[in-house]
């Protein structure tokens, strides 16, 4: 299992980086700056209770599916990298980025910064 492997600086980062851009790109990043800052102090205890009820769910997904959970819920485990997280969000989120590209540097045109993203496109009084 993965449980013995440390992860790499670049892995952390590399997956920091993904759930942010991944969360930015469905609307979320507020919601999730929230949850996350009040999870922070129990990130230990919610990662072992993730580990103990999701992971042995995830190789019905795969299992590529089932080792990234394991990389996910380990690197959750330290404060820190809560934390690498909120901040990365809150960059994107401030910069407006755009979550498809691979360059962090990229802005948002005026027009799609117009349009609803995420779930929100789906309600028509927000």
């Amino acid at each position: 299992m993965f449980w013995d492997e440390e992860l790499s600086p670049e892995e952390e980062d590399e997956i920091i980086e993904w759930t942010a851009r991944e969360l930015y790109k469905y609307g979320m990043e507020t919601a999730a700056i929230l949850f996350l800052e009040s999870y922070k102090p129990m990130s230990r205890i919610g990662t072992s209770m993730g580990t103990v009820f999701f992971t042995p769910l995830m190789p019905i997904f795969g299992d590529n599916a089932a080792i990234k959970s394991q990389k996910v819920m380990k690197l959750f485990e330290e404060h820190k990298n809560v934390e690498k997280l909120i901040v990365r969000l809150e960059e994107i989120a401030s910069k407006g980025l755009n979550p498809k590209s691979d360059d962090k540097k990229d802005k948002v045109s005026e027009g799609d910064s117009m349009k609803k993203k995420g779930w929100r496109q789906y309600i028509p009084f927000l």
